[in-house]
């Protein structure tokens, strides 16, 4: 007999993907028992016509030992599968974990494992990792194990949860028989799903479409095998069958658990490709660079660092001390809120915590969070947002109700953000839930102003961090024939976010994938056309945008791009004086656009000997020690500048600074015209200055 557990988070499908196995088996002529090992006790319901049957549990509550008989709890289903349900205890009472181990031993003892099946399968319910859950993965149950999840992160969190608990149970055997994936219909789905089974090295066994025939056959107590045994899902549910056949005759063909680090789960959050080799190096072997992997990113961190952002609007963090404390990134909440507002305000004015300790986890937080949004508005904060950290998700507060009980209690608006800490993903995750909460703030415009523009996201210029607009800017967008409107997301105020419906157009600052993400998804719901391209930096740039800018509005920028290409060509000839002919060597971060500075330089006539690129973060770091490789470091560049005697080492590592060659540090243009020259006049200043002067 070959035994099979199909493990996967809850509400992932595995029930209804288990039952459709099992009734494909038993209608090739192979002996089938199905054991469900959920509380729910819904497992088997499709080979039963819909009925639910009475659990072991309950047999074994009700039923005198010297009266127990197994035959009263295995109940035939269609096609002849033995059909077995584990139950639970009372809701709030026990531990279900316990049930599934004492289910386990009357099976035993009744002889179970006696019975002429061909294939047992266990469906187990794969986001709990206690012991009791656990149990069909220790030897002498689980030949082998089969994971049924989505595209969604929390699912693949439970899988890579159960290949650790798989690990811990490793008997030396390989056991892993592939994930399946029961397709939600999301865009990029596939591959999300995909970059985790090349982390885990596993397969993906099948992929099982969304098919309304699923509901149709559900609605009539069958599985879809039964009611619709040639549609196309069918076919996907027989290539698991397929597979588990093969491996039942093959077992050396299954493979070992390869779980990933919690580190290489942020990267599959954030949809960076993983190794899964690499990463499990790092779990099985202590390593010198794994010390700088300590740091974490958390849904909840990104919403606080975006929440924050928007003056007007109060940010309580319901969770630890320390999880505010992490997210304000000052020693202490008292500290003086240094932004680009100047105005000397004081962190706690903007962010405050309901500091949950170790009674939370017995009584819950939710008076905690009451008191607190009490304060709040006797402070006189009309608009709070809540966003709930890893402790109220786990002991399940009521954050929704609450906030709603609080809003209509004192007459101000609170909003909930049930991201849970890590709940939700990464910080990415964070940043995308707590912009599109805000978008609830925007006054609603049915009709939108084509002179109007906004501003998406914060973004850096020569001169330092750029919050608000500087010259360059308003002159570029001014010359397209626009106004901005407002900021957002980045620092601004509510009245920013209430008027950013206003204007027909927006624009991202920067050019990174979450950014425009999160400002397709705004722009989106609200009906405001957000421009392909980002603000640009240098001129190719430039009149590619004003391109766009006169397809969409229907403008004639002729005149403007004439005009900013003569300006552009006349300033650079005075510079071009200082810098035809200098070499350089460019040192830049990997995952950045230099286009424009690579562009700049050929519009200054400076050669570039060399380009290298620094490992700047803790992803290549480990990468490149996993690979034996030596990372980049500032001996590096200066290795570069001895050999080919460059005029200049251009860098965005201010480690290089002290190398002794001349320096100077990379910093990004502010958009438009007058970003880019202003950077060319600093780059012919610094090939004037002395060599340990250049970088200022």
């Amino acid at each position: 007999m070959f035994q099979i557990a199909i493990y996967g988070k809850g509400g992932i499908g595995k029930s209804t993907v288990t039952a459709n196995i099992s009734y494909i088996l038993s209608m090739e002529g192979k002996g089938v028992v199905q054991i469900g090992c959920d509380p729910k006790h819904d497992s088997t319901r499709l080979l039963l016509g819909g009925r639910t049957q009475n659990t072991v549990l309950d047999y074994l509550r009700e039923t005198p030992k010297e009266d127990r008989s197994l035959d009263d709890v295995v109940f035939e289903g269609s096609g002849g599968v033995r059909c077995i349900e584990a139950g639970g205890p009372e809701p709030g009472v026990g531990c279900a974990g316990r049930g599934i181990l004492t289910m386990f031993d009357f099976l035993d003892s009744g002889g179970l494992d006696e019975s002429d099946a061909d294939y047992k399968i266990y469906d187990v319910l794969g986001d709990v990792v206690c012991g009791g859950f656990a149990v069909p993965l220790r030897k002498g149950y689980a030949d082998a194990v089969y994971i049924v999840t989505s595209g969604e992160f929390m699912s693949l969190y439970a899988a890579n949860n159960i290949l650790k608990g798989l690990l811990n149970y490793d008997d030396g055997r390989p056991r892993v028989g592939g994930l399946i994936l029961n397709s939600r219909g999301m865009n990029g789905e596939y591959e999300y799903v995909r970059n985790f089974a090349n982390g885990v090295k596993l397969p993906i066994v099948s992929v099982i479409p969304r098919d309304p025939l699923f509901a149709d056959a559900e609605a009539s107590g069958k599985t879809l095998a039964e009611s619709y045994p040639d549609c196309a899902a069918v076919e996907s549910l027989r290539r698991i069958t397929e597979d588990i056949v093969l491996r039942s005759s093959n077992p050396e063909t299954l493979r070992y658990p390869r779980p990933l680090s919690d580190d290489a789960m942020d990267m599959v959050a954030k949809g960076i490709p993983v190794s899964g080799e690499a990463m499990m190096e790092y779990n099985r072997v202590r390593n010198p660079v794994n010390d700088c992997w300590s740091l974490k990113t958390c849904a909840g961190m990104g919403a606080v660092a975006y929440s924050r952002m928007v003056r007007g609007v109060h940010t309580i963090v319901h969770g630890p001390t320390s999880c505010a404390y992490m997210m304000t990134c000052r020693t202490d909440l008292r500290t003086v809120f240094r932004d680009h507002y100047g105005d000397g305000r004081l962190v706690s004015q903007d962010v405050s915590c309901t500091d949950l300790d170790d009674s939370a986890s017995v009584f819950g937080g939710m008076d905690k969070l009451r008191d607190l949004i009490r304060k709040r508005a006797s402070y006189g904060d009309e608009w709070i947002m809540v966003i709930s950290m890893c402790v109220p998700g786990i002991i399940g507060d009521n954050l929704v109700d609450v906030c709603a009980e609080m809003s209509k209690e004192l007459g101000v608006h609170v909003m909930p953000l049930t991201v849970d800490g890590i709940g939700a993903g990464g910080a990415s995750d964070g940043i995308r839930a707590v912009v599109l909460k805000q978008t609830e703030l925007v006054d609603p415009h049915n009709d939108k102003d084509d002179r109007l523009i906004n501003i998406m996201g914060e973004f850096r210029s020569a001169t330092g961090h750029m919050s608000y607009l500087d010259r360059s800017v308003i002159s570029l967008l001014k010359d397209a024939g626009f106004e901005v409107n407002s900021i957002f997301p980045g620092h601004c105020n509510l009245e920013d976010v209430r008027r950013f419906g206003k204007a027909a157009f927006a624009v991202r600052s920067y050019d990174e994938r979450n950014n425009r993400i999160t400002c397709e998804m705004v722009c989106g719901r609200l009906g405001i056309k957000l421009m392909d391209n980002t603000l640009p930096r240098g001129m190719r740039a430039t009149e590619k945008w004003l391109d766009e800018v006169s397809e969409l509005t229907g403008r004639n920028l002729e005149d403007v791009r004439s005009k900013m290409r003569n300006e552009y060509a006349a300033r650079l000839s005075s510079i071009r004086k200082r810098t035809e002919g200098r070499t350089a060597v460019v040192v830049t971060h990997p995952s950045s656009d230099y286009g424009w500075l690579f562009e700049l330089l050929d519009d200054l006539g400076v050669e570039v000997l060399r380009t290298r690129q620094t490992t700047f973060n803790r992803w290549l770091v480990g990468q490149a020690a996993c690979e034996d490789k030596k990372p980049y470091s500032s001996s590096t560049t200066e290795a570069d500048a001895q050999e080919l005697s460059p005029d200049i080492v251009i860098s965005d590592n201010m480690a290089d600074i002290g190398l002794g060659v001349k320096h100077w540090k990379i910093t990004q243009p502010s958009p438009g015209l007058e970003g880019i020259i202003d950077l060319a006049e600093r780059l012919g200043r610094a090939m004037d200055a002395p060599g340990k002067e250049a970088w200022r």
